[in-house]
């Protein structure tokens, strides 16, 4: 052990002799777990998210199916083959003519994570099939976006005012195709912050 001397000085006692060990050291040992905290076992990561975003969406759920649910009625409707018909109330609707609607799609209740870091998206590009739900989690100490690329089949993305970090956005996807996106404070629609969602199905 190395001993230290001191020198007294008008204002106060100043450490005159110290080690570039000491220094050095200690800027590591203060460095070291911010640079771990940032880093870690993407597979750990996915799975922990995953777990974490169950558990939030479950807690949501709870508290969604705990609402009484509003009956309110503005019109008769009636199901002419499977599709349904509205007529004025008071009438009797004899003659409906059909609606068609295109088919719905339930989710799945897949869960994938994508994790927002300070300066990407984690994984890049996922895989997922027609329902699934990409959960969106920003990790980051930094505020993100996730904005749909023009081209993208299908609208999706939340604003910066709704990603701030600890936040989550979530969408179902719920038809095949290619969906690329970015955020527009870390990147643009081409390179920096940016990531894909291929749905199959």
């Amino acid at each position: 052990m190395r001993t230290l001397f001191f020198r007294k000085t008008p204002t106060g006692t100043t450490l005159t002799k110290t080690t570039a060990l000491v220094r050095k050291g200690l800027i590591v040992a203060v460095v070291t777990p911010l640079v771990l905290a940032a880093c870690g076992d993407d597979a750990n990561d996915a799975g922990v998210a995953t777990r974490q975003l169950e558990s939030r969406l479950a807690a949501a759920q709870a508290r969604t199916d705990d609402e009484p649910a509003s009956t309110e009625t503005t019109s008769d409707v009636t199901t002419v083959d499977g599709a349904e018909a509205t007529s004025a109330p008071g009438t009797t609707g004899t003659a409906a003519t059909p609606v068609t609607t295109a088919p719905t799609v339930e989710p799945t209740g897949v869960l994938v994570p994508v994790i927002g870091l300070d300066n990407s998206f984690r994984p890049q590009v996922v895989e997922v099939n027609v329902g699934d739900e990409v959960v969106w989690e920003n990790r980051g100490i930094n505020e993100h976006d996730v904005l749909m690329v023009q081209d993208s089949a299908s609208p999706f993305g939340v604003e910066v005012a709704d990603f701030q970090p600890g936040d989550v956005y979530s969408h179902v996807f719920t038809e095949p195709g290619e969906f690329n996106y970015y955020c527009s404070i870390h990147g643009n629609e081409t390179v920096g912050m940016v990531g894909t969602v291929i749905v199959t199905g």
